[in-house]
């Protein structure tokens, strides 16, 4: 192995690299849609230079768990909690309670390194967008962090048992080993996969694998290993987009590319070492650090997209800064008394951190700030819960449960995602003694035989549930209306798949209207009176957070009513496709409901109509019902 770690130019030269490739697709995903393999390059470097560091260490009897674990904090907490303090002080001027309680928690996740398992708690179909997570990039900081914690122990401990042969050996395995398991699990659960350190740490080992099994070359070879390996990054950068599974199998190609350069060792590499590289990879973790946030903050303000052009350019000044004063200050304490480690500076830091998440969370996000005497964080926390219509029970699978269905025999059926989960409480309120059963799966529209095709497992789930709810229709003797509705703009928009076939396709809107139609006719074949539920109108921002803003600063709610005119083209083409059934099946327009005269209410009086972008919240559809008594539009 390496006797010595050295700086190495071309190194930094990729963090340069993977930096831009990860804020260029950030601020425009159109740039470099696969621009997030970034990360996973930052994840080889560092998997690279830490081994270097234990094996090092373990090689000459000197090495520290301790200290390492002192210098990767050191490393890492103090832009990081200068970046949470900052972000959560510019969040007391403009977010609302339920928005500042909300960035405490994923500050306080982030200064703790747990921010990737936070996110994927948050996964769900319901919660808050991307774009309005301040600090989700952190994930990778804590999924790294995880790896430090863990591979340093893990190597002492073989050291015990092993030789320096056998441990490179058990790393080299363990990386394959890692990329087998990771594309196996990326297909089958794909939110944890992406945020784990279960399905990234073959990554890291991979920059381990770099260091302990060196590539001796010709300077001939080591140029086209480096232009390879740039290859290899380019194209993954621009071919692999966010719809692919990810990590994944595809991962291999950006993270294969960066071992390649490592490999290279080139000393003289214009593509690297040029001085405009040099700079961003010397300032790369602080540019990673501060550009989401500048991202985020152009996506809550809807600002044009002049404004990705000043947030690129205040990027890398922040990202600048930041390493001057913050990342090159000295928060070095040598001194190995363990009562001096009291004097150790980032620990101030995090318990700053800490301390504020604290006051702001236990707070209910300071909302006492609020111009609104009636306003309060747990009342708009019930006006914005997720709205699972009976129960949550009845979110995930298909379910008999008491806790879905009004009547052990029921006349009417609720079938469909997440869209016909949010009518339920309005069909159910607006009928003093309802018969109602409730199917409903996140993301799986009422077709018999078509579905998103989103992961292999949620494919065969879905297809699964809605074999389930046919079959019990054909031996149910009480059901007389089957209630369907869906977010039907995703499957417009989605690729999709047909039971029984491996072909995964984007299809013609024919091909969705035609099968839904099908789906319709067999329900009548069967005996039932299909009832068709619209979308609600939507217009492309979160109106239940325009709603919360306006009635945190005791303004105008009407604010957040919208012109027909703003609804997504595809939601129009939906909207008009439904429309075109009533012809021949009972449908009812929640946009003939909610808009008047080209304008879309959301709300009435102080009652928020909507939770999110586009799902009722269970008080307004409640109101919807009982105003319109749903359940008699579907009977009578």
């Amino acid at each position: 192995m390496p006797k010595s770690m050295t700086f190495r130019k071309d190194i930094n030269g990729l963090r340069a690299i993977a930096v831009m490739a990860v804020v260029l697709f950030h601020f425009n995903a159109n740039w470099l849609p696969g621009g997030f393999a970034g990360v996973d390059v930052f994840f080889v470097i560092s998997g690279f230079l830490m081994t270097g560091i234990i094996f090092k260490g373990l090689a000459s009897d000197n090495f520290s768990t301790w200290n390492f674990y002192k210098a990767r904090a050191r490393r890492i907490v103090p832009a990081l909690a200068i970046l949470c303090i900052v972000v959560m002080l510019w969040g007391w001027f403009f977010l609302d309670p339920t928005e500042y309680r909300r960035l405490a928690k994923h500050a306080a996740s982030s200064i703790g390194f747990v921010s990737n398992f936070a996110y994927l708690r948050e996964a769900g179909y319901f919660d808050v967008a991307s774009h309005q997570k301040w600090l989700l990039h952190t994930w990778s900081l804590s999924a790294e962090w995880q790896f430090y914690i863990l591979y340093p122990l893990i190597l002492v401990l073989l050291k015990r048992f092993m030789s320096f042969n056998a441990m490179k050996l058990f790393v080299l395995v363990g990386t394959v080993v890692g990329f087998v398991f990771c594309a196996f699990a990326t297909s089958r659960w794909p939110d944890s996969s992406y945020y784990l350190l279960h399905t990234r740490a073959w990554e890291m080992m991979l920059g381990g694998v770099a260091y302990l099994y060196p590539f001796k070359m010709n300077a001939f070879k080591s140029k086209l290993l480096e232009i390879v390996g740039l290859t290899l990054i380019i194209a993954s950068c621009l071919l692999i987009t966010n719809n692919d599974p990810w990590p994944g199998y595809l991962a291999f190609f950006p993270v294969f590319g960066a071992f390649l350069i490592i490999q290279a060792q080139c000393n003289d590499s214009i593509f690297t070492q040029n001085i405009i590289f040099q700079k961003i990879g010397a300032w790369s973790y602080s540019i990673y650090l501060w550009h989401w946030p500048l991202v985020v903050c152009i996506y809550y303000f809807s600002l044009s997209e002049v404004f990705i052009y000043l947030g690129l350019s205040l990027s890398i000044l922040f990202g600048f800064l930041s390493y001057k004063f913050v990342e090159t200050f000295n928060w070095k304490n040598d001194s190995s008394f363990w009562s001096n480690y009291f004097k150790y500076k980032p620990i101030y830091l995090v318990i700053s951190v800490g301390l504020l998440c604290t006051v702001i969370i236990e707070g209910n996000g300071i909302d006492l700030r609020s111009s609104n005497p009636d306003y309060s964080y747990k009342t708009m926390k019930k006006a914005l819960k997720a709205n699972h219509g009976l129960s949550k029970t009845c979110e995930r699978s298909f379910t008999l449960s008491e806790d879905c269905r009004t009547d052990q025999a029921p006349e009417v059926v609720v079938w469909g995602d997440s869209y016909a989960m949010h009518i339920v409480n309005g069909i159910v309120a607006s009928n003093p003694n309802p018969k109602v059963i409730q199917f409903t799966k996140s993301q799986c529209a009422p077709f018999f035989n078509l579905t998103r095709a989103h992961t292999p497992k949620f494919i065969e789930e879905c297809l699964t549930f809605t074999k389930q709810v046919k079959e019990w229709l054909q031996a149910n003797e009480t059901v007389k209306y089957v209630v369907l509705s869906a977010r039907f703009m995703a499957y417009f928009e989605l690729d999709v798949t047909f039971r029984g076939e491996e072909r995964i396709f984007r299809a013609p809107d024919e091909v969705i209207m035609s099968e839904f139609q099908n789906t319709l006719v067999e329900l009548e074949d069967m005996g039932f009176i299909p009832v068709i539920f619209s979308p609600p109108p939507q217009n492309s921002e979160n109106i239940a957070r325009c709603l919360d803003r306006q009635y945190f600063y005791d303004a105008d709610l009407s604010v957040c009513d919208f012109e027909v005119a703003r609804m997504p083209q595809v939601q129009q083409k939906v909207h008009t496709w439904l429309r075109s059934l009533s012809n021949n099946y009972k449908t009812i327009m929640l946009d003939d409901i909610l808009c008047d005269g080209g304008i879309c209410k959301t709300h009435f009086k102080d009652t928020f109509i909507y939770r999110d972008e586009g799902h009722l919240s269970a008080a307004g559809s409640e109101l919807l019902g009982v105003k319109n008594n749903f359940y008699d539009l579907i009977i009578k």
